[in-house]
């Protein structure tokens, strides 16, 4: 395999929110991971987008509000989230932590 097909492996396709309720979960997760200084953007790169997003009298997001920019800063930060997640998991099957280990026999 080539180093091109190597890195082409390893990559995965964004998840993309399928229902209104994954959507406002992934906007969620990028107020929190700015409001906790997880998320920096460099000198030159738009947030205008951030500020537009308005808020129904209900409280739901307005999608009418929400550009392209924004919408693909939050799915980027839903699948950190997710891989966040699973590392750990992946991590300890590595390991061998969890798989269950058969009970010693008395005598061997």
């Amino acid at each position: 395999m080539s180093k091109i097909t190597n890195v082409l492996v390893l990559m995965k396709s964004m998840k993309r929110p399928n229902t209104r309720a994954e959507f406002e979960r992934n906007f969620y997760l990028l107020h929190e991971s700015i409001a906790k200084g997880k998320m920096r953007f460099a000198q030159g790169i738009s947030t205008e987008g951030l500020s537009r997003v308005r808020f129904l009298p209900n409280g739901r997001i307005d999608f009418l509000s929400v550009d392209e920019s924004t919408r693909l800063k939050a799915n980027m930060m839903s699948q950190f989230a997710d891989e966040e997640l699973m590392n750990p998991l992946k991590a300890k099957k590595a390991d061998g932590q969890n798989d269950p280990q058969p009970p010693a026999q008395p005598g061997k």
